[in-house]
């Protein structure tokens, strides 16, 4: 009997120990980018029908062709997906972390940008459902989310005093009403 410890992934080309998921071959290159308004709320996206995870929440983009950079990739797919077009200032698009995460189908390197200027308004080109969130709340309203969009969640809400404005309050108590 085979030590289920030491096991070998589908391929036979690479050994993993213990219940781990098995590495496929090379990460794909996806460049992810987070909409971001001025107020912190940023927009979440489901997977279209018929793409792994369908119904999942996560942040719109897509993989990165040969010759692409992160920023065209991004440019490409929220005009293909979105129906927007991204500034061109490079202030309005920027890398803030790579996030790998391995799922049963794939591995995935993503490339996680804040896009805080943008043109029209985004359309379900591919079907998909919307959702604009918030940094200021401490959990989503929408589930469920994809396991490697959690920790860029989480990082966007610890960043987010340097990121946006804090919304206005809708009321004011006779204390804030100084002025």
């Amino acid at each position: 009997m085979a030590d289920p410890t030491n096991r070998r992934n589908p391929d036979g080309d690479k050994e993993f120990v213990g219940n781990a998921q098995p590495r496929h071959h090379a990460p794909v290159a996806v460049a992810v980018g987070i909409l971001l308004r001025p107020d912190g709320r940023f927009l979440l996206t489901t997977r279209p029908a018929g793409k792994p995870c369908a119904g999942s929440w996560e942040f719109p983009g897509g993989k990165m062709e040969p010759g692409e950079t992160v920023v065209d990739t991004l440019r490409r797919e929220l005009r293909e997906e979105l129906a927007i077009e991204m500034s061109t200032m490079d202030d309005d698009c920027r890398q803030i972390q790579v996030v790998e995460h391995t799922y049963p189908h794939a591995d995935v390197r993503l490339h996680v940008c804040v896009v805080s200027r943008w043109h029209g308004e985004p359309l379900a080109i591919e079907g998909q459902a919307f959702s604009w969130q918030s940094v200021w709340d401490d959990t989503t309203s929408v589930s469920p989310v994809l396991p490697a969009t959690v920790p860029v969640i989480q990082s966007l809400r610890s960043i987010r005093e340097t990121l946006c404005v804090r919304p206005a309050t809708t009321t004011l108590s006779v204390e804030d009403d100084r002025f």
